[in-house]
């Protein structure tokens, strides 16, 4: 809800800012008129909201922007549409009180799809016409709101450029916001003449291609390596022309999920003055006595005051440093320096330059240097060149690591994406690390070379020490594609794909790049394959689950298929085909389901397969959470349904409530047999619909089953 709610925000309260109001002439004011005449022939805007716009220009167009707030500036819609009378895009943003516990949405999936759907035909039926919907099969009760993706797919071919988004409120049933991304310029060829799918998949393997290679992760906080198949090439800028079989490189803008590696960093004293001021637990006597080892700041600036490249000279001043923890090798520390020289008389050009240094060894890992270019400047050397200076450069400058690399072409070629139309003023030139003669991408020398003024202008070291499992064994080439093929497969796509000059120019609008038709790897999977089973691994390096919601073989018909399918629709589900609905629920899978209707939020999914660490830390959430006591851990016992009525008023935080004695009247024949300590629980879960009786009777001691534990966490969501 709130990656929703600040988009919707931004739109309405910002844009104003952000664009600039052109000259208004007699013409703008007839564009104007239409704009709010189809605005409000389209949308329920109320007549006491006030009114402003802008207007800019985008791909040779006129693009109004309409917004309209209430007095209180509580409420607000956002209309954008183009000269032609095309909305491209629509919000609304309304106050709303939600509820602070879960729930389930008042509007189904469904029924909010088919409300995207009609919404769409309504604002723009031609579009509507070529649009495929795309299910990122993720329906999650903490957002009120669904989020729909329709790909603009011509003859039924896909262009993954051009999407609609629409969310829709699932509390309300609103359309809160449209977003038409759309060029209507631009023209599709057509299918005929194209090579076929096995000629694409052999064409694949020619051209563009796998490699072996190491990748790793980092599982608490120790180094793993493994041996994978990846594409040579970026999956997303580089296909197979549908018509030829050549390699393309399209360029085109569209990418697919990233995943950000974060680190952190501590800095301490040394042993001596930090027990004066405090005792120390063994790990931080061990975390004090490492530093104690490491080169003080002043030895730092030193070595980087004498590394010729950098050109420090006295005029340059230290004026930041900090030390922390390296990443991913948390056993390192790494000094961070800066220096900046100030604009004088004599020489007006401020300069500044960094420097990371590991501070055990003193080895330079990185630096960077000011770049400065004075008007009409021009490279002085090409890429030939300068590749050779910077060889020259790394066999002085780190002669043992560069010898254990390779460099690589695909990577270092990103640079002419960002290069203006006069051509690249520098060079990026990267050397992947290989061992055992296999390329290890994680570790790598990235070099920037100055063209202009014909210096090194940044080094970045990324290299590690790991163990690295042998790959004399692993899957062949021909399999690794058939495994690639099957899981994740080549699909005709339409791309956009721009000339060579128009590809260095830097340019957002698609003005300038004709549409192919090509044969790439479809989006949406990780195109990392574990080189000895050929499994999809994720950016942790753990076999890749795609996200659908379960469907289990063995509840039709049952008394509680409705209650376990539905929890299952929103990820509330045990894992596997089979719920076996009728066994005795173990403690930990209770506490699976009912932590998903809590604010639990992690990295990884949980399920009755989760390893000891999942669940470990899911019982230290709980015991944090006051739903379950350090005493009461018990992972495979069964749980009576008195205990799961127990631990779901805690979560639901009625505890103290619940406690107080004397003040519930009995519910249950056989109220006796309920722990008097747990009278209230029982009564305010039936007060709440969360549990009924059979045939009058609770049966508080009776172990609970995995169906009716569903049932229970269901009529939570019901209340």
């Amino acid at each position: 809800m709130k990656r929703g709610v600040a988009l919707i925000l931004s739109i309405i309260m910002l844009v104003a800012v952000m664009l600039p109001v052109q000259s208004f002439a007699a013409e703008d004011s007839k564009g104007l008129e239409k704009a709010i005449k189809i605005a409000k022939e389209k949308f329920v805007i109320p007549d006491d909201f006030k009114f402003d716009y802008n207007v800019s220009t985008q791909n040779n167009k006129n693009v109004w922007y309409l917004y309209w707030n209430s007095k209180d500036n509580t409420e607000g819609i956002s209309v954008r549409i183009d000269e032609n009378g095309t909305i491209l895009n629509y919000s609304r943003y309304k106050p709303g009180v939600y509820p602070r516990q879960k729930k389930f949405p008042k509007v189904s999936k469904n029924e909010a799809k088919a409300i995207a759907d009609s919404f769409i035909k309504r604002i723009n039926p031609a579009a509507f016409s070529e649009l495929r919907y795309q299910d990122n099969n993720r329906s999650s009760l903490d957002d009120k709101g669904y989020e729909f993706i329709y790909v603009r797919s011509p003859r039924g071919i896909p262009f993954y450029n051009n999407t609609v988004n629409v969310r829709v409120n699932s509390e309300t049933g609103e359309v809160e916001y449209y977003y038409c991304n759309w060029d209507d310029t631009l023209k599709f060829p057509e299918v005929k003449g194209i090579i076929s799918m096995e000629q694409a998949q052999s064409a694949y393997k020619e051209k563009l291609g796998l490699k072996l290679a190491y990748n790793y992760a980092v599982d608490d906080e120790l180094i793993r390596t493994f041996a994978v198949y990846i594409p040579k090439y970026d999956s997303y800028n580089y296909c197979i022309d549908a018509f030829t079989g050549d390699k393309i490189e399209t360029r085109d803008g569209y990418y697919g999920p990233y995943y950000d590696y974060g680190a952190g960093g501590e800095l301490a004293k040394s042993a001596e003055a930090v027990n004066r001021e405090t005792s120390l637990t063994p790990e931080e006597l061990k975390a004090v006595e490492e530093a104690s080892k490491l080169l003080t700041v002043q030895q730092a600036e030193k070595i980087a005051r004498n590394t010729k490249v950098l050109e420090l000279t006295n005029k340059f001043k230290l004026t930041h440093s900090s030390l922390s923890r390296n990443w991913p090798d948390r056993n390192s520390y790494i000094w961070y320096l800066s220096f900046d020289k100030e604009a004088t008389e004599d020489d007006k050009e401020y300069r500044y330059a960094g420097v990371s240094i590991d501070a055990k060894s003193g080895e330079i890992i990185s630096f960077y240097l000011s770049n400065p270019y004075k008007e009409g400047e021009t490279a002085k050397c090409d890429e030939t060149a300068a590749r050779k200076a910077v060889e020259e450069f790394l066999k002085k400058f780190n002669p043992d690591k560069f010898a254990q690399t390779e460099y690589d072409k695909s990577q270092s070629d990103e640079h002419l994406r960002y290069a203006g139309k006069e051509g690249p003023r520098d060079y990026r030139f990267v050397y992947v690390r290989k061992v055992n003669g296999v390329p290890f991408t994680g570790n790598a020398i990235t070099v920037v070379y100055d063209a202009v003024n014909c210096r090194i202008i940044n080094y970045n070291m990324e290299w590690f020490e790991a163990e690295f499992p042998a790959v004399d064994k692993v899957m062949s080439l021909d399999d690794a594609y058939e495994k690639l093929f099957g899981q994740i497969g080549l699909e005709l796509q339409y791309k956009l794909k721009y000339s060579d000059s128009y590809a260095r120019a830097v340019n957002d609008s698609q003005s300038g790049a004709e549409v192919v038709l090509a044969y790439a790897l479809k989006p949406g999977k990780p195109t990392t394959l574990d080189a000895n089973t050929g499994e999809i691994l994720g950016y942790n390096g753990k076999p890749y689950k795609e996200i659908k919601p379960v469907e289990y073989t063995d509840i039709a018909g049952h008394f509680a298929e409705k209650q376990i399918a539905a929890l299952a629709e929103y990820g509330i589900s045990l894992g596997g085909t089979e719920f076996r609905p009728d066994e005795n629920i173990k403690q930990k899978d209770f506490f699976i389901l009912l932590s998903k209707i809590m604010d639990y939020y992690y990295w990884t999914v949980i399920s009755s397969e989760s390893g000891d660490k999942d669940i470990d830390n899911l019982y230290s959430f709980l015991i944090r959470e006051g739903v379950v006591k350090p005493e009461e851990k018990s992972y495979e016992s069964p749980v009576t349904r008195e205990e799961a009525v127990k631990f779901i008023i805690r979560a639901l935080k009625y505890t103290e409530v619940a406690d107080i004695k004397g003040i519930y009247k009995p519910l249950f024949q056989d109220q006796d047999s309920i722990n008097p300590d747990l009278e209230g629980y029982v009564t305010i879960a039936a007060g709440l619909k969360i549990v009924s009786g059979n045939n009058g009777c609770f049966y508080p001691k009776n172990k609970l089953t995995r169906a009716e534990a569903a049932v229970m966490i269901y009529n939570c969501l019901q209340r």
